[in-house]
């Protein structure tokens, strides 16, 4: 469960040697996660305008915010207009993969002890500690799975939409984006 994992933030440990050349490795995990991530944000926002069938207008305004809000509204959607049906833990583990991105890119990166360790000011609790939290290999390749999971879950959902209301979103061909 990826949002338990969340609450792994703990004080740095006394005599930690930290560093902040990250290897190789590490960046390219990173930059991986953000761009599956991007591709997923693409694939909510060019389906919520089909949902909501917008002009060019109403398209930029949902370029604007928060995309995990927007899939959480479009999924609500769906599930309104389909009785019986629950996208719990779809909506579940987008929230996760959205906020372990977040901790990705708005997180300070360092070594400590030649492990991945990230910092991001949103858990402060005092003026005395350092609160982040170790993100290791194990964490991205979750990552991965989950979020190719989940994007070629909403290419198939989006194909759908497309086939069905004869409406074409992006010029951007979805095995490229």
């Amino acid at each position: 469960d990826i949002g338990g994992l969340l609450a792994m933030h703990v004080p740095m440990p006394e005599g930690t040697r930290l560093s902040p050349d990250l290897p190789e490795w590490l960046r390219l995990e990173i930059a991986d996660a953000v761009v599956l991530f991007g591709r997923m944000e693409q694939e909510i926002i060019e389906i919520s305008w089909i949902l909501t069938d917008a002009d060019l207008t109403q398209k930029l305004k949902l370029t604007k915010g928060s995309t995990t809000e927007k899939f959480i509204a479009a999924l609500e959607s769906v599930e309104r207009a389909e009785a019986g049906l629950k996208l719990d833990a779809l909506k579940e583990g987008f929230k996760g993969l959205a906020e372990e991105r977040n901790l990705m890119v708005h997180g300070a990166w360092n070594m400590a002890d030649a492990k991945p360790w990230v910092v991001w000011h949103k858990f402060l609790e005092d003026d005395d500690s350092i609160i982040g939290e170790y993100f290791e290999q194990w964490r991205f390749e979750r990552f991965m799975v989950k979020g190719q999971h989940i994007l070629g879950m909403l290419r198939q959902f989006h194909d759908m939409l497309e086939a069905q209301t004869g409406k074409k979103t992006s010029a951007v061909p979805r095995g490229c984006a």
